[in-house]
C-alpha cells in the first residue's frame, strides 16, 4: 500500500506544464488553419521526418484534432485539419 498524506498547496511541487512550448505553438498554428491551408513543417537539423510526422500525430490528437498529414519530398511535412 502507498503511503498517503496529505499536504497545504504551497508545500506541493509545481504541476508540470500540460504542453510543451513547441506543443502549443503547433496546436495554436493547427486552430488558426483555414479550410484551404495547411501547415508547412521541416524537422530540426539532426531529427528525422518521421519522428515529426509521430510528433504531430500525437499531439494532435491528445489536443483532440484530426489532421492528415503527409510528405512529397523528404525534407517537408505538410498537414491539414480535418473537420470533426
Amino acid at each position: 500500500m502507498p503511503s498517503i498524506e496529505t499536504i497545504k498547496l504551497s508545500d506541493a511541487p509545481q504541476a508540470p506544464r500540460k504542453l510543451s512550448r513547441i506543443a502549443e505553438q503547433l496546436v495554436s498554428a493547427l486552430n488558426g488553419l483555414k479550410k484551404d491551408e495547411v501547415l508547412k513543417l521541416a524537422p530540426d537539423d539532426g531529427k528525422s521526418l518521421r519522428g515529426l510526422k509521430t510528433s504531430v500525430g500525437r499531439v494532435s490528437s491528445n489536443a483532440g484534432i484530426k489532421v492528415e498529414s503527409w510528405a512529397v519530398d523528404d525534407t517537408n511535412l505538410y498537414v491539414r485539419k480535418l473537420d470533426k
